[in-house]
C-alpha cells in the first residue's frame, strides 16, 4: 500500500501541487473502524492521506461527504486544512483525501478540557448558512427520532445474534423501548432552534492539542443540536474509549462552563437539552459496541482492531451495560 500511495503522488503530479520534494516519504498513521491514514512528508511538508473503507451515514460518495465537510469547516480554524479527493475508485478500491497532518497529540482530559471547550464553542458557534445546508445530512426535526432509528438498525443484528447474552439483549432492547416512549421531548429542540455541525465522534484521539488544539475525524458530520457533541465527548463510553478514565463531576462543571461562557447559550436550557438527550446517546453508543461485538466474532470485517474489540467487550458485561444505560451526565457516580 505504501508503494502504491508513492506511485499515485506521481502519476497524479501531486508533488507539485502539495509542494513535495522528490525524496518524501509515506508511512502508516492510523487505522479505525472505517479508515486507513498514511502520513506524507518530505522532511518539511506533512499530509495525511486517507482511504475510506465504510459509511456510519450510509452514504454512496463518503469520502466526497467528508471533504466538503472539512471545506466548510476551514473558517473554524480548528479542523484539518483538506487539499484533494479522489472518489472515482479507479486507482484505489476506497474514496481517499489527503489533508494537513497537525502537530500534537492526543487531548488529555486531566489538563486539556478547557482547550476542548475552546475548540466545540469555535465549531459550535458557526452560523449554519446556505451551504452548510446543501452539504450536512440534518437532524434538526429529529434529533431523538435518529437516534432510535440508527438504534435499531445497530440492534438488529444484535437481537438474533449468537455471540450477545440475553441479558445484554434485554438491557439493550428494554433501553431502546424507554426512549422510544421520551421521543415527544424533541418539541424542546424544536423551540430552541440551537442549530450547528457536530462532529459525533469527539473521542480523546479525535483531537490535536500542540501550539492550538484542532479536532479531526469528520467523516460524519450532521447539523444537530450541539448537545449532541458535549453529551458524548462527557459520557463515560467515550472518556473510557482511549483513556480508561471518568470524568468528576468538577471536571465535567469546569468545562462546561468554559463553554457556555464563551458561546453564550442559555445555561439552563443547555442543561436540561443535555439531560433529555443523554440516554439516547449512551444508548447509541451501546448499541453500536454491540454491533461491533457480534460483527467482529461472526463478521468479514476489512479492518480489525483489536483495541477497540476489547473495549467493546468490556462494555456489554452485564454490571457496566446497565449502568452505563442509566448514566446522568450531570450527575457523581
Amino acid at each position: 500500500m505504501i508503494e502504491k500511495i508513492a506511485d499515485y503522488l506521481k502519476q497524479k503530479k501531486l508533488l507539485n501541487r502539495l509542494k513535495l520534494q522528490d525524496d518524501f516519504t509515506v508511512t502508516f498513521l492510523a487505522q479505525g473502524e472505517y479508515n486507513q491514514n498514511f502520513l506524507i512528508s518530505d522532511g518539511q511538508r506533512k499530509y495525511v492521506f486517507r482511504l475510506n473503507y465504510g459509511s456510519q451515514l450510509q452514504l454512496t460518495n463518503q469520502i466526497s461527504y467528508e471533504y466538503q465537510a472539512l471545506e466548510w469547516l476551514e473558517k473554524s480554524q480548528r479542523t484539518p486544512k483538506v487539499y484533494y479527493v479522489d472518489d472515482q475508485r479507479q486507482d484505489f478500491s476506497q474514496g481517499l483525501l489527503i489533508m494537513a497532518f497537525l502537530e500534537g497529540e492526543p487531548l488529555d482530559y486531566r489538563k486539556d478540557l478547557l482547550t476542548a471547550a475552546d475548540i466545540f464553542s469555535d465549531i459550535h458557534q458557526l452560523a449554519i448558512d446556505t451551504t452548510a445546508e446543501k452539504y450536512f445530512v440534518t437532524e434538526k426535526e429529529n434529533i431523538l427520532a435518529a437516534r432510535i432509528e440508527e438504534c435499531q438498525v445497530l440492534l438488529n443484528p444484535v437481537f438474533k445474534s449468537s455471540v450477545i447474552t440475553e441479558r445484554a439483549k434485554h438491557l439493550l432492547a428494554t433501553a431502546l423501548e424507554e426512549n422510544k416512549k421520551n421521543v415527544h421531548q424533541q418539541d424542546f429542540f424544536d423551540q430552541q432552534k440551537l442549530w450547528s455541525v457536530n462532529n459525533t465522534e469527539v473521542n480523546s484521539h479525535n483531537f490535536i492539542i500542540g501550539e492550538k488544539g484542532y479536532l479531526i475525524d469528520w467523516e460524519k458530520p450532521v447539523i444537530s443540536h450541539p448537545v449532541q457533541d458535549i453529551s458524548q465527548f462527557l459520557a463515560s463510553t467515550t472518556t473510557l474509549w482511549r483513556s480508561n478514565l471518568k470524568l468528576t463531576l468538577t471536571e465535567k462543571q469546569e468545562f462546561l462552563t468554559r463553554y457556555l461562557m464563551r458561546t453564550s447559550f442559555d445555561p439552563a436550557a443547555f442543561f436540561k437539552a443535555l439531560q433529555i438527550y443523554h440516554p439516547y446517546l449512551m444508548l447509541r453508543a451501546l448499541s453500536w459496541s454491540a454491533m461491533a461485538y457480534d460483527n467482529y466474532l461472526t463478521g468479514d470485517k476489512a479492518l480489525k482492531n483489536q483495541e477497540i474489540f476489547e473495549k467493546v467487550s468490556q462494555y456489554l458485561e452485564p454490571e457496566f451495560l446497565a449502568k452505563a444505560l442509566r448514566e446522568d451526565v450531570l450527575k457523581d457516580e
